[in-house]
């Protein structure tokens, strides 16, 4: 990561989602290298076969750190922010619609590059790796919709002890940390 990467919010529980989209963001900078390396004609195809492998693992991984993020907004953030402007429509519902298209996605990606790809031509290797793409495009724009949206929200709606709250919920880690390391 950058290490010029800078706060926008000064409310703590904010700085740990926003210390998360940063995270979240640099991971995904990781694989998308490899998706726009299909998108420019970049490899052969036994490259391609290759490279496609190492792109389904990097978002495997990546799928952890993520759905404990999302996670956190969906249990936490969203319903003490709902309590003040809704949750059935609006912008937190959106939000959680932009979390399932994201899923979605990436659950396509993963589906698809399932098993062997031994017959996958390069045409189909770029057909597949579209949905990770589509999933690169979405969370981009969906994480500053958060932080133009719904965090500026929580810092002009929620009092002084739900800020403490929901801080408190989410100083969790979203990566497992390997006891051997």
């Amino acid at each position: 990561m950058t290490e010029d990467a800078k706060f926008k919010f000064s409310l703590p529980a904010l700085r740990v989602l926003e210390n998360e989209h940063q995270y979240l963001s640099y991971l995904m900078e990781e694989w998308h290298i490899i998706v726009l390396a299909f998108e420019r004609n970049m490899y052969t195809v036994e490259e391609g076969k290759e490279a496609l492998q190492t792109l389904r693992r990097m978002i495997i991984d990546f799928i952890e750190p993520l759905k404990n993020h999302t996670e956190k907004e969906e249990e936490y953030l969203f319903p003490m922010l709902a309590k003040y402007v809704g949750g059935e429509e609006g912008p937190i519902k959106a939000t959680e619609e932009e979390h399932e298209e994201i899923d979605a996605y990436i659950g396509h990606f993963l589906h698809h590059t399932l098993g062997d790809f031994d017959h996958f031509t390069m045409e189909d290797m770029q057909k597949v790796v579209k949905d990770a793409a589509e999933a690169f495009e979405v969370l981009t724009v969906h994480f500053v919709k958060e932080e133009s949206i719904i965090f500026p929200m929580v810092d002009n709606v929620l009092g002084i002890e739900e800020q403490d709250q929901l801080y408190e919920q989410l100083y969790t880690p979203i990566i497992e940390m390997d006891p051997a390391e």
